[in-house]
Protein backbone atom coordinates (compact mmCIF):
# COMPACT_ATOMS: atom_id res chain seq x y z
CA UNK A 1 0.00 0.00 0.00
CA UNK A 2 1.28 3.30 -1.09
CA UNK A 3 1.96 5.38 2.37
CA UNK A 4 -0.18 8.14 1.82
CA UNK A 5 -1.23 10.69 4.76
CA UNK A 6 -4.00 8.72 5.79
CA UNK A 7 -1.78 5.78 6.49
CA UNK A 8 -0.38 7.19 9.44
CA UNK A 9 -3.56 7.54 11.33
CA UNK A 10 -4.56 3.53 10.47
CA UNK A 11 -2.48 0.47 12.50
CA UNK A 12 -1.01 -1.93 10.93
CA UNK A 13 -4.07 -4.49 11.51
CA UNK A 14 -6.80 -1.37 10.55
CA UNK A 15 -4.75 -1.42 7.31
CA UNK A 16 -4.58 -5.04 6.91
CA UNK A 17 -8.84 -4.84 6.72
CA UNK A 18 -8.96 -1.86 5.09
CA UNK A 19 -11.54 -3.01 1.54
CA UNK A 20 -9.72 -3.85 -1.68
CA UNK A 21 -11.53 -2.07 -3.53
CA UNK A 22 -10.48 1.82 -4.88
CA UNK A 23 -12.07 4.32 -2.68
CA UNK A 24 -12.78 8.17 -3.99
CA UNK A 25 -11.12 10.40 -1.32
CA UNK A 26 -14.55 10.95 -0.13
CA UNK A 27 -15.78 7.30 0.29
CA UNK A 28 -12.26 7.64 2.30
CA UNK A 29 -13.59 9.79 4.66
CA UNK A 30 -16.58 8.63 5.28
CA UNK A 31 -14.86 5.18 6.08
CA UNK A 32 -12.44 6.76 8.45
CA UNK A 33 -15.68 8.51 10.22
CA UNK A 34 -17.84 5.44 10.23
CA UNK A 35 -14.90 2.84 11.49
CA UNK A 36 -14.18 6.07 14.43
CA UNK A 37 -10.86 6.31 12.93
CA UNK A 38 -11.10 9.93 12.40
CA UNK A 39 -13.52 12.00 14.59
CA UNK A 40 -15.89 14.88 13.56
CA UNK A 41 -16.23 17.18 16.02
CA UNK A 42 -18.34 20.53 15.90
CA UNK A 43 -16.91 23.80 16.77
CA UNK A 44 -19.65 23.96 19.31
CA UNK A 45 -18.65 20.78 21.53
CA UNK A 46 -19.02 17.60 21.81
CA UNK A 47 -21.75 15.44 20.97
CA UNK A 48 -22.27 13.86 24.27
CA UNK A 49 -20.00 13.69 27.48
CA UNK A 50 -16.53 12.42 27.02
CA UNK A 51 -16.65 12.30 23.21
CA UNK A 52 -13.27 13.16 22.60
CA UNK A 53 -11.59 11.22 25.16
CA UNK A 54 -13.08 7.99 24.71
CA UNK A 55 -12.20 8.65 20.76
CA UNK A 56 -8.46 9.67 22.36
CA UNK A 57 -7.86 6.19 24.53
CA UNK A 58 -9.52 4.07 21.80
CA UNK A 59 -7.09 5.35 19.20
CA UNK A 60 -3.94 4.62 21.10
CA UNK A 61 -5.48 0.74 22.07
CA UNK A 62 -5.76 0.66 18.55
CA UNK A 63 -2.02 1.64 18.05
CA UNK A 64 -1.50 -1.47 20.40
CA UNK A 65 -0.87 0.80 23.94
CA UNK A 66 -1.80 -0.45 27.19
CA UNK A 67 -1.32 2.91 28.79
CA UNK A 68 -4.39 4.09 30.21
CA UNK A 69 -5.18 7.64 29.95
CA UNK A 70 -6.65 10.18 32.40
CA UNK A 71 -8.36 13.27 30.67
CA UNK A 72 -10.23 14.09 33.44
CA UNK A 73 -7.47 17.40 34.24
CA UNK A 74 -7.82 18.66 30.68
CA UNK A 75 -11.53 18.55 30.87
CA UNK A 76 -11.51 20.31 33.95
CA UNK A 77 -8.87 22.91 32.44
CA UNK A 78 -10.86 23.22 29.25
CA UNK A 79 -13.86 23.88 31.62
CA UNK A 80 -12.02 26.91 33.13
CA UNK A 81 -10.67 28.29 30.18
CA UNK A 82 -13.26 28.36 28.04
CA UNK A 83 -14.81 31.70 27.55
CA UNK A 84 -16.97 31.14 25.00
CA UNK A 85 -18.83 27.76 23.51
CA UNK A 86 -16.51 28.17 20.71
CA UNK A 87 -13.17 27.49 23.16
CA UNK A 88 -13.58 24.59 24.64
CA UNK A 89 -12.85 22.35 22.20
CA UNK A 90 -9.52 23.94 20.86
CA UNK A 91 -8.61 23.88 24.84
CA UNK A 92 -9.73 20.65 25.42
CA UNK A 93 -7.70 19.26 22.17
CA UNK A 94 -4.39 21.26 23.56
CA UNK A 95 -4.60 19.90 26.98
CA UNK A 96 -5.61 15.99 25.90
CA UNK A 97 -2.57 17.03 23.22
CA UNK A 98 -0.05 17.06 26.24
CA UNK A 99 -1.45 13.70 27.75
CA UNK A 100 -1.22 11.56 24.38
CA UNK A 101 2.28 13.21 24.13
CA UNK A 102 3.32 11.51 27.34
CA UNK A 103 2.45 8.24 26.13
CA UNK A 104 4.45 8.71 22.82
CA UNK A 105 1.34 9.55 20.78
CA UNK A 106 -0.23 13.13 19.12
CA UNK A 107 -3.00 14.43 18.04
CA UNK A 108 -3.79 15.76 14.21
CA UNK A 109 -6.29 17.38 12.39
CA UNK A 110 -7.11 17.14 8.88
CA UNK A 111 -7.81 20.31 7.63
CA UNK A 112 -10.88 20.02 4.88
CA UNK A 113 -11.53 24.17 5.28
CA UNK A 114 -15.18 24.22 7.43
CA UNK A 115 -15.90 25.20 10.44
CA UNK A 116 -15.72 21.23 11.91
CA UNK A 117 -12.62 19.74 13.76
CA UNK A 118 -11.39 16.28 12.15
CA UNK A 119 -9.31 14.88 14.54
CA UNK A 120 -6.88 11.69 14.32
CA UNK A 121 -4.22 10.00 16.68
CA UNK A 122 -1.04 9.52 15.03
CA UNK A 123 2.52 7.74 16.78
CA UNK A 124 4.30 10.79 17.72
CA UNK A 125 7.41 9.75 15.75
CA UNK A 126 5.04 10.03 12.15
CA UNK A 127 4.39 13.54 13.22
CA UNK A 128 7.11 14.90 10.47
CA UNK A 129 6.42 11.91 8.19
CA UNK A 130 2.71 13.00 7.89
CA UNK A 131 2.64 15.96 6.89
CA UNK A 132 5.69 15.22 4.11
CA UNK A 133 3.25 12.56 2.76
CA UNK A 134 0.50 15.00 2.90
CA UNK A 135 -1.85 16.25 -0.57
CA UNK A 136 -4.19 18.74 -1.44
CA UNK A 137 -7.57 16.81 0.09
CA UNK A 138 -5.55 14.29 3.11
CA UNK A 139 -3.74 17.56 4.83
CA UNK A 140 -3.18 16.76 8.47
CA UNK A 141 -1.31 19.14 10.72
CA UNK A 142 -0.05 18.37 14.13
CA UNK A 143 -2.00 20.05 17.05
CA UNK A 144 0.98 22.16 18.00
CA UNK A 145 1.64 23.69 14.41
CA UNK A 146 -1.42 25.98 14.82
CA UNK A 147 -0.78 29.77 15.37
CA UNK A 148 -3.02 30.08 18.72
CA UNK A 149 -4.95 32.48 17.14
CA UNK A 150 -8.60 32.79 16.39
CA UNK A 151 -9.99 34.60 13.45
CA UNK A 152 -13.84 36.11 14.25
CA UNK A 153 -15.72 37.11 10.89
CA UNK A 154 -19.49 38.62 11.56
CA UNK A 155 -21.79 39.68 8.97
CA UNK A 156 -23.23 42.88 9.67
CA UNK A 157 -27.42 43.11 9.11
CA UNK A 158 -25.70 46.11 6.71
CA UNK A 159 -24.55 43.01 4.61
CA UNK A 160 -20.67 43.99 5.64
CA UNK A 161 -18.43 41.33 6.57
CA UNK A 162 -16.06 42.09 9.28
CA UNK A 163 -12.78 40.51 10.38
CA UNK A 164 -11.02 40.34 13.61
CA UNK A 165 -7.91 38.07 14.57
CA UNK A 166 -7.11 37.69 18.27
CA UNK A 167 -5.04 35.47 20.67
CA UNK A 168 -7.09 32.60 21.86
CA UNK A 169 -7.98 34.00 25.39
CA UNK A 170 -8.09 37.09 24.10
CA UNK A 171 -11.93 38.61 23.49
CA UNK A 172 -13.77 41.51 21.37
CA UNK A 173 -15.29 44.10 23.01
CA UNK A 174 -16.76 47.66 22.34
CA UNK A 175 -16.43 46.81 18.58
CA UNK A 176 -18.35 47.98 15.84
CA UNK A 177 -19.07 47.16 12.07
CA UNK A 178 -16.33 49.14 9.69
CA UNK A 179 -18.95 49.92 7.20
CA UNK A 180 -21.87 51.38 8.82
CA UNK A 181 -20.81 51.28 12.93
CA UNK A 182 -23.77 49.45 14.34
CA UNK A 183 -22.34 47.69 17.34
CA UNK A 184 -21.21 44.10 16.98
CA UNK A 185 -19.94 43.52 20.59
CA UNK A 186 -20.91 45.11 23.62
CA UNK A 187 -18.81 46.30 26.53
CA UNK A 188 -19.41 42.62 27.50
CA UNK A 189 -18.13 40.84 24.30
CA UNK A 190 -21.85 39.82 23.60
CA UNK A 191 -23.05 40.01 19.90
CA UNK A 192 -26.42 39.48 18.57
CA UNK A 193 -24.74 38.89 15.47
CA UNK A 194 -23.63 35.08 13.91
CA UNK A 195 -19.99 34.85 15.18
CA UNK A 196 -18.07 32.79 13.35
CA UNK A 197 -14.60 31.30 14.59
CA UNK A 198 -12.19 29.87 12.65
CA UNK A 199 -9.13 28.49 14.94
CA UNK A 200 -5.66 28.74 13.14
Amino acid sequence: MKTTAFSYIISAEEQQNLPAEKFSDDDMLNYLLDNRILLQIDWKGESYLNEIGSFLQDRAIAFGSEASMDFTPAYQMANEQAVTPGDFVPALLKASNDELKNKSFEIVLLDLGNDSYYVAVIEKENSKRIKKAGDNFWNFRPWGSQTGEVLYTVYCSCGSMNVWQLKMGESLTDDTCEECGTVIFDSQGNSKFKVSKDYI
